[in-house]
């Protein structure tokens, strides 16, 4: 894997991102003490549940929510969740009722709403029909809870390249596209009680916690550019469970109305799962009348765990928008976005097949073509053939494509990770081909695995859909076709 580029000399437009880089990371330094001012703190515009456009703001809690100007009449925005104070750990939880220094604002509008303002700005409104998407995913930097096991290393997130989820950012909002989807996991700054490991995080000014000051150091302090540069569709990760940064997914970026997290512990027997976690029903988003995304909560999933009829059970319920597509929608193409994927290196290849894997076989509309996931801190495309599970999937398997590598420690630095390269050096667990494993029972027939920091942009073309692979910095890594009928992703590799 080669090295970030670092360079003294830049062309002017690289000179004024790192302008940019700067003062969002001097907005990360001041998290933890949110400025009364009279306007938002943070704003931005999602999509949501029943074809809605959300426009969402952050205020501190002394201020009102703002007041927002749409197609030329004054909307207010209303609180979605109000100010908490610090948390006192008297049950020995940090994950439970965290302080918010600040007050969550929202309002929701038609699909038909064509301009919206708030605080003087104008906000990105969704395109009837997108020609160019981001999508990313796993951006939060890893201060992994309980950070003193092998497996738990934890990322300088003073670094722009041990971090890079600010530079991603920006140049993800340099390529001017409609539409964001995050794929989930933006909040990875749990805890750290570990003195020798965590006080040189301590020294060098690094926040940590659940509430407002981690929330807002891990993502939307360096998501600012992007936030502004178009609507974004938001995956629930697993770092968004309930037992860990969940309480602060339901205040600020969940389509739904909010919800208290209940007081889970991680790796207790009150941990998150599919069953106690607040799991949303799937939704769907059309994007004109030629492609529809249909966005699923599986972060309380144990996928590594074999299927259980209770589990199986509630995915078949909150996955009904998915498995019974209204008439209208069964021809045209679909799209499934998750937080983890429903088949990846990270599952053990001999395990029996997990609750998500069993509740959509034999249920997976045929038109669904492609699943984006993340997850997995990597970029993996996994292609079938057409004829290879005929049992379950009569139409095909659908491409899966993982994008989890855009800020959060790469799978190559984790002894842990089945593609670790601390023993093979940097880049040694690449493949330009699939290596011949099972992804519940079957070999994919062709598909690329990366360890770099990524995003990708998809861009609409006479013939489909192409797609660039860009680093931190947003030059190209790979060049990619998507294939609706075949159901594939082709991937070009880095230097083949």
């Amino acid at each position: 894997m080669p090295t970030l580029p670092q360079t003294s000399s830049a062309p002017p437009s690289l000179r004024a991102g790192r302008v940019l880089l700067a003062a969002v990371g001097l907005l990360a330094g001041c998290a933890g003490q949110p400025v009364s001012n009279g306007t938002s703190i943070s704003r931005w515009t999602q999509l949501g549940a029943q074809d809605t456009i959300s426009l969402r703001a952050v205020v501190a809690a002394a201020d009102a929510c703002p007041t927002a100007i749409v197609d030329g009449s004054a909307r207010p925005l209303l609180p979605r969740s109000r100010a908490t104070p610090p948390h006192t750990p008297a049950r020995d939880n940090p994950a439970f009722e965290p302080g918010f220094a600040v007050v969550s604002c929202e309002l929701d509008l038609p699909r038909s709403a064509r301009q919206a303002s708030i605080d003087g700005h104008a906000m990105p409104m969704p395109r009837t029909t997108p020609r160019r998407i981001v999508v990313l995913g796993d951006t939060g930097c890893r201060v992994k809870v309980p950070a003193d096991a092998r497996g738990d290393p934890i990322q300088d997130c003073s670094s722009p390249t041990d971090w890079p989820w600010q530079r991603i950012a920006l140049a993800a909002a340099r390529t001017q596209p409609d539409l964001v989807i995050h794929l989930g996991d933006y909040h990875y700054r749990e805890y750290c009680d570990q003195p020798a490991l965590c006080a040189p995080l301590r020294e060098r000014g690094v926040v940590v916690g659940y509430d407002w000051a981690g929330w807002h150091a891990d993502f939307f302090a360096p998501a600012t550019p992007l936030l502004a540069a178009a609507a974004w569709v938001t995956v629930r990760g697993n770092h968004e469970d309930c037992d860990r940064g969940g309480e602060g997914w339901m205040r600020f970026l969940s389509p739904l109305p909010y919800q208290a997290c209940p007081d889970q512990r991680f790796k207790t027997g009150s941990h998150s799962v599919l069953a106690n976690n607040l799991t949303a029903d799937a939704y769907r988003i059309d994007l004109g009348d030629k492609l529809t995304l249909v966005v699923a909560d599986n972060a309380g999933h144990e996928d590594y765990r074999p299927a259980t009829p209770q589990e199986v059970e509630i995915f078949a319920r909150k996955l009904s928008a998915l498995t019974t597509l209204p008439a209208r929608l069964q021809a045209s193409p679909v799209w499934l976005l998750l937080h983890r994927p429903i088949w990846y290196d990270g599952l053990d290849a001999a395990a029996p097949p997990n609750a998500l894997q069993t509740a959509l076989a034999g249920k997976l509309p045929a038109n669904v073509q492609f699943v984006f996931a993340g997850h997995q801190h990597a970029f993996q495309t996994i292609n079938f053939a057409p004829a290879a599970d005929p049992d379950h999937y009569p139409a095909g398997r659908p491409a899966q494509v993982v994008i989890g590598a855009s800020g959060t420690q790469l799978e190559a630095l984790d002894p842990e990770s089945p593609v670790y390269e601390g023993k093979v050096g940097p880049g040694g667990m690449e493949r330009a081909q699939p290596d011949g494993r099972l992804y519940d029972g079957v070999a994919a027939s062709s598909g690329i695995f990366l360890n770099r920091y990524s995003f990708l942009l998809l861009e609409l073309d006479d013939s489909g859909w192409v797609g660039t692979l860009l680093d931190a910095d947003g030059k190209t890594i790979s060049r990619c076709r998507l294939n609706g009928e075949r159901k594939e992703i082709a991937c070009s590799f880095p230097g083949a």
